[in-house]
C-alpha cells in the first residue's frame, strides 16, 4: 500500500487517469438510476396529484398551500 501511495504522490496525472474510468462508470450508473427511475417516479407522483385535485374539484391554491395534502395533519 505504501508503494502505491508513493507512486501516486510522484505521478498525480497518471493516478488520476487510472482512477477516472472507474469513477466515470460509477457516476454514469448513479445518473442512470436518477434519470430512469427516480425522476419519472417524482414526475408521476406530481402529475397524479394534479389529476386527483382536478377530479375531486379542489382548488389548486389548496394544493400549493399544503404540499402534503394526502396526509391529514389538522
Amino acid at each position: 500500500m505504501k508503494k502505491i501511495r508513493k507512486f501516486m504522490l510522484k505521478h498525480p496525472f497518471i493516478s488520476v487517469a487510472a482512477i477516472l474510468p472507474f469513477m466515470l462508470v460509477f457516476v454514469m450508473g448513479v445518473f442512470s438510476i436518477l434519470i430512469n427511475i427516480i425522476l419519472p417516479a417524482m414526475i408521476a407522483f406530481w402529475l397524479a396529484g394534479w389529476v386527483y385535485t382536478a377530479i375531486v374539484g379542489r382548488p389548486v391554491q389548496h394544493y400549493y398551500r399544503r404540499p402534503f395534502w394526502y396526509v391529514h395533519y389538522d
